[in-house]
């Protein structure tokens, strides 16, 4: 869904996953996975990507969304924190102001059944359709889509999705007047 999004909108987006999607990262490991190489450090993340604005040493505009389920971890102190907003475990990490949680509680598939969505899989057999259905080609993210599926999303209470959609709705690539 993000890639559909970010090629639809023509966002100024990178996807970081392991294995291009193919093997997630967890909440439980979110405090670890923080602190590679890449998001280290201020200067490793820009070392990372120089596309990123920075004035006076502050990141302009920029946001690290961590788009998680919450139905498998094991601390729940973690699991309320990250829904509250908060990641375990980061403490005075020096990209804290810019990491915005984002959870799908129990999972996606619970998410995109209350959204009403076309394709729900039923097994972790059917979601490899999942890159089929949110393939640039398949699903039409045109903006009205993405909009719309960010306004029922927002009465949700099982995420917080929509503040993900919104601010790739805000940021869509604009051809100047």
């Amino acid at each position: 869904m993000v890639s559909a999004i970010k090629s639809k909108l023509r966002l100024n987006l990178v996807i970081y996953a392991h294995d291009k999607g193919k093997s997630s990262i967890q909440v439980d490991g979110l405090a670890k996975e923080l602190t590679n190489t890449i998001f280290k450090s201020q200067k490793k993340l820009l070392e990372a990507y120089d596309t990123i604005d920075v004035k006076d040493d502050v990141l302009q505009d920029f946001r690290i969304f961590t788009i998680m389920d919450v139905d498998d971890v094991s601390d729940q102190s973690k699991r309320t924190n990250y829904m509250a907003g908060h990641i375990s475990g980061i403490g005075n990490h020096p990209l804290k102001a810019y990491i915005r949680p984002i959870y799908c509680d129990k999972n996606f598939e619970d998410v995109l059944r209350e959204a009403d969505f076309e394709f729900v899989a039923q097994s972790n057999r059917q979601k490899k359709r999942y890159d089929e259905m949110f393939s640039p080609g398949h699903w039409p993210a045109t903006e009205e889509n993405v909009r719309e599926m960010a306004t029922r999303l927002e009465r949700s209470k099982k995420t917080n999705l929509d503040v993900f959609l919104n601010y790739c709705l805000d940021h869509k690539f604009k051809l100047s007047d």
